[in-house]
C-alpha cells in the first residue's frame, strides 16, 4: 500500500508540474481571453455533467482552468464541483441500472465476484481516490453502482470531490488567489 501511496504522489506531482508547465507556455493570454469571451459557463457546466454522467473522459482541470477568468471564479468552481458531483450519482445509478440486465449480471456475478467483494469491503478508500485523483471518477461510480455499494456512503465518500475541484483550483490559481 505504501508502495502505489507514493506512485499516486508521484503522478500527482507530474500533473501539477505538467499542468503548470502547459499553463505557462502553451496558454497565452489571447487563448485565455477567447476561452473567457467565447464560452459561457452554462456550457462548461453542463459538458463536464454529461462527461461526469458516463466515462469521465473529460479532465475537470481543464474545465477549472477555463473558468479562472470569470467574474467569481470560485463560485464557478462550486457550481463545476456540483456538477462533476451529481454526474456521479447519474453514474451510479447507471451502474444499478447494468446491473439489473440479465446478461450483464450473470457475467458480473460469474466473473468478477471476488473482486467486487473486495470493493464493497473497501469502496469507501477507492471512491475518495477517484474523487480526490486524476483516477476517472464516473467508472467508479459506475461500479459502485453495479455491485450495489450503499448509497449513502457512496455519497458521503463521493463528496470528496469537492475538495478536488477547490484543491486543484488553488494549484491552477496559485495560492494567494483564494480569496480573490
Amino acid at each position: 500500500m505504501k508502495k502505489n501511496l507514493l506512485r499516486l504522489l508521484l503522478v500527482l506531482l507530474a500533473f501539477v508540474v505538467v499542468f503548470s508547465l502547459f499553463n505557462y507556455y502553451v496558454l497565452n493570454e489571447e487563448v485565455k481571453q477567447w476561452i473567457a469571451e467565447e464560452l459561457s459557463p452554462a456550457w462548461l457546466v453542463i459538458t463536464l455533467f454529461l462527461s461526469e454522467c458516463f466515462l469521465g473522459t473529460l479532465p475537470p482541470d481543464l474545465y477549472i482552468w477555463a473558468v479562472r477568468s470569470y467574474e467569481n471564479h470560485w463560485f464557478w468552481v462550486f457550481i463545476l464541483s456540483l456538477s462533476s458531483y451529481v454526474g456521479g450519482i447519474v453514474s451510479y445509478y447507471i451502474g444499478t441500472w447494468l446491473f439489473k440486465v440479465p446478461r450483464i449480471h450473470e457475467w458480473v456475478v460469474g466473473t468478477y465476484k471476488e473482486q467486487f467483494d473486495q470493493i464493497r469491503r473497501y469502496g469507501g478508500i477507492l471512491i475518495s481516490i477517484a474523487a480526490l485523483t486524476p483516477l476517472p471518477y464516473s467508472p467508479v461510480s459506475m461500479v459502485a453502482g453495479i455491485i450495489g455499494y450503499r448509497f449513502k456512503s457512496y455519497l458521503l465518500f463521493g463528496i470528496t470531490r469537492f475538495a478536488r475541484f477547490f484543491l486543484y483550483a488553488w494549484i491552477i490559481y496559485g495560492s494567494s488567489s483564494l480569496f480573490s
